[in-house]
């Protein structure tokens, strides 16, 4: 092996021995940094409340309707954005029922998506707003 600076290493067993040591420990730590990430993330575990799990039983079935199919981190990210939308959809409607907004929201296929992953689906490309054109000038006056 050539060190950084130009130099022939030999590779012993001890030289091995310790890189193989230092990459295991490195992608050990990268494993339990990744580990602490997804479980930290995931909202459904054994034992969880018994709201979350009802939470998710009707995220489950809402899949089922809506023939959406994912899993792993995708159905846990999916869960999450719909938990979301749930709540921000329940306190809108219960706006709406004390007369504090003017439309009703409901559930449709759309409710795992962002609203910004919503926007780009759609094609919203985002405008600055073009001011007005100034008026036009008055009459001349006649001669």
């Amino acid at each position: 092996l050539f060190t950084p600076g130009g130099e022939v290493e030999l590779w012993t067993d001890e030289t091995a021995s310790r890189s193989i040591m230092k990459l295991s420990v490195a992608a050990l730590a990268v494993c339990l940094v990744a580990l602490v990430a997804v479980t930290t993330a995931i909202p459904i575990v054994p034992g969880a409340g018994t709201v979350e799990k009802k939470l998710h039983d009707e995220f489950v079935a809402w899949k089922a309707k809506f023939h959406k199919a994912y899993d792993g981190l995708e159905h846990l990210h999916r869960f999450t954005v719909w938990r979301d939308n749930m709540a921000r959809i329940a306190a809108h409607n219960e706006a709406f029922a004390a007369g504090e907004a003017t439309f009703k929201m409901g559930v449709n296929k759309f409710a795992d998506m962002g609203a910004e992953e919503f926007k780009k689906m759609q094609g919203y490309k985002s405008h600055k707003k073009i001011a007005s054109p100034p008026p036009p000038p008055p009459p001349h006056p006649r001669r």
